[in-house]
């Protein structure tokens, strides 16, 4: 056999109903494999029994990993495909391994472990919670949710079953959220519907795992009884597992990809930097079936795009399909902080300036983020009394990063919308509410934030130049660094919805103003969140994936978010965040253009 051989080591077995859809996962698996590595693997499937005394037979996983090397497999890379082990079988899996590696000392045997809160995961729970929402009647605000999971495992394990519920709450928009454990006394599932009761909502079971099975049996019995015990309650109702969704392929090839990069990269430690030597691609278009270069094609005029330029004429060429001619340009940057990647770089808006026919406005206001430390006040109720160390900070923010020398040289200005706020330089909020005409806001403060300088330049158009950094937190999200307050929690609010309502009143707010565009830049890397990522910023661990020239176009955001969220992996039909701008701002025909594969692949 040529090629690497890929083993999925799950906890199901033949006899279960699903072991049929798991070999079919598999298959499709192993042709993703093909056609992305350019390889013929072999995918198979292990077992992990949960238990010592059962016999996971042929499907053992060293005797697996014994017919694939025997079978001329020289690397091997295990995945576990069960969302939580025990104890048992982390401490099984991990022996046998070693044991593999003793026995086929020719061979190399690489594995990763399972982080049930990864986005794709997040993402295929929250749809299957919010079907079952839907498919009862229940507004997300009126409903609860009990995640079931084993627990088992390890304290971390269980951490993790905090975290993902967590999670789950928050992005569903739910009301309230828990934990109940199958196999852990703390909290067990019996008591924790016990302690449920407490709240008046409709409470819906998840649980922690794919495919249905014992699992979910045992949860059934103990809902039953808690149900003949309570006959007078209503209110509880068991979640489906997810089955064979294509959020957990994507999650899967995900890993095979991380697995497969990871032992080309340690071939290559010593190699010179592929990135230096490469040449870019070139600039073009993507058609929804290939790229196509930026001089033969058409997209319709100011459509949503998906397109990749690394310098100021092909960029040029590609805005002005989509935006206006005008002699000057607003553009909202990205500059909450100094973590590597996260914010709007130097090159970045340099590669910008230099595309666009006129002269640029860049915004942002100030934010407690953007410092180097060495002063010590409430930022909620003081930072105006501290206002010259803020600002000296911002100038030093915009000198270490080069920022200053590219606005410098473009002739750009640069207005802070916090100073405006406290200068009183804001336009009356009657003002900006008469623009809005029939349009309503959320939140009507948010009408007295607008910079007076901004409204003698009515009718510019109005840029959201965001990051990859997330499938939420792109061009939409962006324009709440429009909110003057440095501190921003009281705008953030108790979930992602609210929030999404917050920044959905401000693209009203400027998309009235302004004749409003979305451009989300990845020009030569994207923000993938990642625990054990190798940067670090203040919401968690990341890594940088690096791109060529991509970013997403539209005019209005909308379009450009959902292109930039579908490439990073996001179902923006099953988001409690695009819920919120499908009612507020409507809906764009991208949330269904076809995307480059790989481009998904890479970026989720």
């Amino acid at each position: 056999m040529e090629g690497p051989a890929f083993i999925l080591a799950t906890d199901l077995g033949p006899a279960d109903p699903a072991w049929a859809l798991l070999e079919a996962q598999a298959a499709g698996l192993r042709e993703f494999a093909a056609r992305s590595l350019g390889v013929e693997p072999r995918v198979g499937l292990a077992r992990l029994p949960g238990r010592s005394a059962d016999d996971a037979g042929d499907l053992h996983v060293g005797r697996v990993i014994d017919r694939c090397v025997g079978d001329g497999a020289s690397t091997v890379f295990v995945l576990p495909a069960t969302f939580e082990l025990n104890i048992w079988q982390r401490s099984m899996l991990g022996e046998e391994l070693t044991e593999a590696r003793r026995r086929h000392a020719s061979a190399t045997i690489h594995h990763d472990s399972v982080d049930p809160t990864h986005p794709l995961l997040v993402d295929c729970f929250v749809g299957q919670i919010l079907e079952a929402l839907s498919g009862r009647g229940v507004p997300p605000q009126q409903a609860g949710l009990l995640l079931v999971a084993d627990g088992q495992g390890d304290p971390s394990t269980r951490a993790d079953s905090y975290r993902l519920m967590r999670l789950l709450w928050e992005q569903a928009g739910l009301r309230t959220g828990d934990v109940g454990f199958l196999r852990h006394a703390r909290p067990f599932l019996r008591e924790a519907l016990g302690r449920c009761r407490r709240e008046p909502v409709e409470w819906f079971l998840l649980p922690q795992r794919q495919w249905d099975g014992e699992p979910c049996d045992h949860a059934r019995v103990i809902l039953d009884d808690h149900r003949r015990e309570h006959s007078e309650e209503g209110g509880w109702h068991l979640i489906d597992p997810p089955g064979d969704q294509p959020a957990i392929r994507a999650w899967l090839e995900r890993r095979l990809l991380g697995l497969w990069q990871e032992k080309r990269a340690s071939q290559a430690a010593r190699a010179p930097s592929l990135r230096r030597q490469a040449t870019s691609n070139p600039a073009a278009i993507w058609s929804g079936e290939g790229w196509v270069p930026v001089a033969e094609a058409e997209p319709p005029p100011r459509a949503a795009i998906v397109a990749r330029a690394r310098e100021p004429e092909p960029l040029a060429k590609i805005l002005s399909r989509a935006l206006p001619r005008a002699d000057r340009y607003l553009i909202k940057a990205t500059w909450h902080g100094y973590a590597q990647g996260t914010y709007t770089g130097a090159a970045a808006l340099d590669l910008l300036l230099g595309a666009l026919p006129g002269r640029a406005v860049v915004l942002e206001g100030h934010t407690s983020g953007r410092n180097v430390g060495g002063a010590d006040f409430d930022w909620e109720e003081d930072a105006v009394r501290h206002r010259a160390w803020i600002r000296q900070q911002d100038v030093e923010f915009l000198r270490r990063t080069g920022l200053a020398d590219v606005m410098d040289r473009h002739g750009a200005q640069y207005l802070n919308v916090t100073e405006a706020w406290w200068d009183g330089a804001c336009a009356p909020p009657e003002e900006v509410l008469a623009a809005l005409g029939d349009a309503t806001l959320r939140e009507p403060r948010l009408a007295g934030f607008v910079p007076s300088a901004l409204m003698e330049l009515r009718g510019s158009p109005f840029i959201s130049f965001a990051r990859f950094k997330g499938p939420t937190r792109l061009g939409i999200s962006n324009l709440f660094g429009l909110i003057p307050h440095p501190l921003r929690t009281e705008w953030h609010g108790p979930d992602i919805a609210h929030f999404a309502s917050i920044c959905c009143d401000l693209a009203r707010i400027y998309g009235a103003l302004f004749p409003s565009f979305g451009l989300v830049e990845a020009f030569d890397s994207a923000v993938r969140w990642d625990r054990k990522g190798l940067y670090r910023s203040r919401w968690g661990n990341y890594d940088l994936v690096l791109t060529d020239g991509l970013f997403t176009l539209s005019e209005g955001l909308v379009g450009a978010d959902l292109l930039a969220s579908r490439l990073q992996g996001q179902d923006v039909t099953r988001s409690a965040f695009y819920d919120v701008v499908r009612d507020r701002l409507g809906w764009s025909p991208a949330a269904d253009f076809p995307l480059p594969a790989d481009l998904q692949t890479s970026l989720a």
